[in-house]
């Protein structure tokens, strides 16, 4: 009675480990799928396994188990007794434990129920007792069905593969269901001694591969006295020892064991896949901290990723190509994003050139690696040069600047504190004068693009671009940063650089970049989906104002040239940004219905031998959206892909220029960056202008477009003037006196902005300068006509006149200063009855300025 009231009692106390048997989460390998279903990768921290119903498992598995493990299995209690009794005999005669007992309902008892602290410290007899009543238990509450299917499921195989699916993938690159009779007995006995019996320890090799070759035995090979060869491989041995079982147990004939053991068995052993490996890790720290990394790891996730695994390699292998061809000089990297505009789906990201490279610097006084291919280059913050400058001028008019309005590409000498000044200049070290802000961004000028920055104030910039996705980079306060901002004067990452560009490309409505689109978990309970969010941060009109001006091949000409990289077969909108001592380079463009981002130097900042934007990332950029282009019009995946995000399955191929926005009549300016004629403006635009209160041009042969409207001309002007023969003074003509016509000239004025006390600017160009005496026109006074009449109007402290020699429609580029010359003075002329004075003319309204070193044409 006493044994039985022990036994109840142990019983008792353990239950509650079976009851938690039924739901028990057993670790699963979590997997990560590209957007097509291949896998990209397993987390093999604890192993693999997948679990699987008994039906999905070959029979000639469960026939071989059973043979090996516990032929008793199907009539025993979860204990046999025979069997306990039989090694107990047996080790006896031995001295020592040379065989075992345990039922496959023990094994489960043991692997699963037991914990590990009771499996490896308990004493051996108190374990084997609560081994025998579990068993018991479990074999009362559960099917022989069930508890195979969790031995088959939990049970270790070797090469870190737990359970019978994992084995069969692992091993033979096949489905467990799928197994032959000679796979099926091989497998069957690796769990006795998975490390002793290791396959893989002993395969030859051929053409094919690697396998373990069959062997042919004799009559006879199933009697106990039947000799196997010596030098027989232990797998292969263990093999002959399941299918002898099986033929006892008549799960298999003689006839088909043999076929079996002679099989030449070919091993495919998989290689841990890790395929777009920077983009695989950068999703499972995301996973990690939302979910856990035990989740993660061994929760039997099934990732589906936004990426293009396809893509992925073609980006790749474009970005490795280029940098090959110019790696000698001293740019060894390049990282790549491809974005979808409308989805924020991350489609390819490629954080190196090559995962496992590693190329140390051979530049004397540099350290490091200019090439560390396990380097996510895409997380990781880079000074971005000019490629922030488009935000730049969206917050510049968000603040009331208009696309028309002259910004002045001349030196100016910021005053930054006390002790510091900063005086930026172009990249060509040139000053090109009065320039709007199209030719300031496609040329991407940088002292127009400082003075918008100035004009729109830090932190209105910071603020939209914090809108527009860069959320992480950027976050040290206006202060740090200065006016260097718009010129690159802070790090940001490739990734939210995409995906800036990306809201650009989208029409100012911002989607966090997303590399998810479906998450389940072992259970096949989906645990979230893609839902796109998202939000209108910038006006779409201005935007696209922003975007045609970043589309307009021919502004950007004067620099890039008329058939650079810059220019695709489809229209697209593309910045390039170079930083200081040429460390970073990069290009980062879109259509409507693609964004990609790329950054190209050194892994350790080591500067390249002066590899600008262009050269650098410019041409991957070119590569890479050309590729697209063609995969869309050739593979109808690609064209489903690209399309399916539009509504009714029409994906654009252009940008269009919404109702609001008007195409409007302006001035063209001096000069290879003015020549244009016309320019897009909102209507809010147009009443700070005044323009709204002109008359309308209208083309009576296109009455469908939207009216012109001409806005006057006030940054430059022209009327007479006195021009006194043989002398080069030009003067106002002075009340009281009359001149003869051929005295009067037109000359052409510019009103240039008041200097900030805090500036310095000189007014010198390529084509054109300005002394600083020339500051004013005289009226015709005493001192050259006679008169001590006081002048009635002087113009602002710097105007300044193109020369007159140049008569083209257009404004001239060549300009000389205006005021008193070195010249004797010219002979008085004589009074004359009063005519009317021409009306001088009022100043202008301001306009800002730019830096480099004056050229005359």
């Amino acid at each position: 009675m006493g044994a039985v009231n022990a036994h109840a009692q142990i019983a008792a106390s353990l239950k509650p480990r079976l009851d938690e048997l039924q739901n028990r989460q057993v670790f699963q390998t979590s997997r990560i799928f590209d957007r097509n279903g291949t896998l990209l990768y397993e987390f093999f921290d604890a192993g693999r396994r997948t679990k699987v119903p008994l039906d999905e498992i070959s029979p000639l598995v469960i026939s071989a188990t059973v043979a090996i493990e516990d032929k008793s299995f199907f009539r025993n209690t979860g204990v046999d007794y025979e069997g306990i009794f039989r090694a107990i005999y047996q080790n006896m005669r031995a001295g020592g434990e040379t065989s075992g007992a345990s039922t496959i309902t023990q094994q489960v008892v043991k692997n699963i129920v037991l914990t590990e602290e009771e499996r490896e410290y308990e004493n051996r007899y108190q374990r084997k007792v609560k081994e025998i009543i579990l068993a018991q238990e479990l074999n009362q509450r559960f099917s022989k069905e069930q508890i195979l299917e969790l031995y088959l499921n939990e049970i270790y195989y070797g090469n870190l593969s737990y359970g019978i699916e994992a084995a069969s993938d692992s091993y033979f690159d096949i489905r467990a269901r799928d197994l032959n009779l000679a796979q099926a007995a091989l497998l069957a006995g690796l769990p006795q001694l998975p490390s002793q019996y290791e396959p893989l320890n002993f395969l030859q090799q051929d053409e094919a591969g690697g396998f373990l070759p069959g062997l042919g035995l004799e009559d006879g090979w199933l009697e106990p006295d039947y000799v196997l060869p010596e030098d027989i491989a232990p797998p292969k041995w263990r093999q002959i020892a399941v299918l002898r079982q099986m033929v006892d147990e008549g799960f298999v004939t003689e006839q088909a064991a043999r076929l079996a053991i002679a099989e030449d068995i070919r091993f495919t052993p998989q290689e841990v896949p890790l395929n777009a490996p920077h983009f695989v890790f950068y999703v499972r720290k995301l996973l990690e901290e939302k979910y856990g990394k035990q989740l993660v790891s061994s929760g039997g996730l099934d990732i589906y990723t936004t990426l293009d695994l396809n893509l992925q390699r073609m980006v790749q292998e474009k970005a490795a190509e280029h940098i090959r061809t110019i790696e000698e000089r001293n740019i060894h990297n390049a990282s790549v994003v491809v974005m979808q505009p409308n989805t924020g789906q991350i489609l390819a990201m490629v954080g190196s050139i090559d995962f496992n490279a590693v190329v140390p610097t051979t530049t004397p006084d540099q350290t490091g690696n200019v090439l560390d291919g396990q380097v996510n280059v895409a997380i990781r913050e880079r000074q971005p040069g000019s490629a922030l400058k488009p935000f730049t001028y969206l917050a510049a008019m968000e603040k009331g600047m208009t696309p028309a309005t002259i910004l002045w590409d001349v030196p100016t000498e910021f005053t930054v504190s006390s002790t510091e000044n900063y005086a930026p200049k172009n990249y060509d070290e040139r000053w090109h004068g009065p320039v709007r802000i199209r030719a300031a961004l496609a040329n991407s000028l940088n002292m127009p693009a400082v003075k918008a920055l100035k004009f729109a104030g830090l932190e209105a910039t910071l603020d939209i671009l914090d809108r527009v996705g860069i959320k992480t980079g950027l976050k040290r306060g206006p202060d740090h940063y200065g006016l260097a901002l718009t010129l690159g004067g802070g790090e940001v990452t490739l990734l939210e650089l995409t995906t800036a560009y990306n809201t650009l490309a989208n029409q100012g409505r911002y989607i966090p970049a997303t590399p998810i689109l479906k998450i389940t978990d072992g259970n096949g309970r989906v645990l979230e989906s893609y839902q796109p969010q998202g939000e209108q941060v910038v006006d779409s009109s201005l935007i696209s104002i922003v975007t045609n001006m970043m589309s307009d091949d021919k502004a950007r000409e004067p620099v890039w040239g008329l058939d650079s990289k810059l220019k695709l077969s489809q229209p697209a909108a593309v910045k390039t940004g170079t930083s200081s001592d040429w460390r970073d380079a990069w290009t980062v463009g879109f259509t409507p219905y693609v964004t990609v981002g790329v950054w190209s130097g050194n892994n350790n900042n080591e500067p390249t031998d002066r590899v600008e934007s262009l050269q650098g990332g410019g041409i991957i950029w070119h590569n890479v959206m050309e590729e697209i282009f063609r995969w869309i019009d050739t593979r109808s995946e690609y064209q489903q892909l690209f399309t399916e995000p539009f509504p009714n399955g029409t994906m654009p191929t252009d940008f269009v220029i919404p109702p609001e926005v008007q195409r409007v009549t302006i001035c063209p300016l001096p000069g290879k960056f003015g020549n244009y004629e016309e320019e897009l403006f909102t209507e809010s635009m147009l009443k700070l202008t005044g323009a709204d209160q002109a008359t309308p041009v209208v083309d009576p042969n296109k009455p469908s477009e939207p009216a012109k409207i001409k806005i006057p001309c006030d940054a430059y002007r022209r009327f007479d003037v006195v021009l006194i023969p043989g002398s080069s003074y030009y003067c106002l003509p002075a009340s009281g006196y009359s001149y003869p016509p051929s005295w009067f000239t037109q000359v052409h004025i510019w009103d240039v902005p008041p200097p900030d006390p805090n500036e310095k600017i000189e007014y010198q160009w390529e084509g054109g300068s300005a002394t600083p005496y020339a500051g004013y026109f005289p009226v015709c006074s005493s001192w050259n006509y006679g008169s001590s009449q006081p002048a009635p109007w002087q113009a602002p402290p710097s105007v300044w006149q193109p020369d007159d020699q140049d008569d083209s429609e257009s404004v001239p580029d060549t300009l000389q200063p205006i005021g008193p010359s070195t010249d004797s003075e010219p002979a008085d002329p004589a009074p004359a009855p009063a005519a009317p004075e021409p009306a001088p003319p009022a100043p202008a309204q301001p306009a800002p300025p730019a830096p480099a070193q004056p050229a005359r044409q």
